[in-house]
């Protein structure tokens, strides 16, 4: 007997209306795209972000105690001031690390929680952080030692972040946030007016 043979396979084949449906609904998308693209563009020209800016206005070094065996304790009580320039962008901070740097050797951190920076606001930090046991090299010790009989030594901070911009009901992406603060001389002593420095925002 003759085996019935299975019926050929029919190509599908998309009619001209359908072709043409499919290319205006691409042609929309890509025009939507294209639209929600500039407006932001024009938004963020208009708005003309600027980065934040930081500072140290004051602090001193307390409670120090270098031993022969070069382990260092002490605690820090900086002042941290940070500045919004944008009219009309507010910054929402995640929280802030924060560390205290000696020719390269990190002496303390800390954390500073999150918050939410107003459109040209001031903001002012008291950090309050403490070397535990910190040890340090023979050369960095008698660096430490010699700043120490000098009344005044120079630190650098460093502080990082997430941060993201707010205009209204619209919000930016979370994106990378990084302070330098170099050369900032601080005196062994209660004073709060012997610590200055100046920072450079890195985004």
């Amino acid at each position: 007997m003759a085996k019935a043979s299975a019926p050929a396979r029919q190509r599908t084949v998309i009619g001209p209306r359908r072709s043409m449906l499919i290319k205006t609904i691409i042609t929309i998308v890509l025009a939507l795209i294209v639209m929600i693209g500039l407006t932001i563009l024009i938004i963020w020209l208009n708005i003309k972000p600027k980065r934040p800016i930081y500072y140290i206005s004051g602090g001193s070094i307390n409670n120090y105690t270098l031993t022969k065996d070069h382990h260092l304790y002490a605690s820090y009580n900086l002042v941290l001031k940070s500045f919004n320039p944008n009219q009309k962008m507010h910054i929402l901070y995640k929280k802030m690390e924060i560390k205290i740097m000696y020719e390269n050797v990190e002496l303390a951190s800390g954390v500073i929680d999150a918050w939410h920076q107003h459109k040209i606001e001031k903001r002012e930090f008291k950090l309050d952080l403490v070397s535990h046991n910190v040890v340090l090299s023979e050369a960095v010790s008698g660096h430490l030692k010699l700043a120490k009989s000098l009344n005044q030594v120079v630190l650098d901070l460093e502080l990082k972040s997430k941060i993201k911009s707010k205009l209204g009901i619209w919000k930016s992406r979370y994106y990378h946030m990084r302070v330098s603060c170099v050369n900032v001389v601080s005196q062994f002593s209660n004073s709060s007016k012997g610590c200055h420095g100046s920072c450079n925002t890195f985004l």
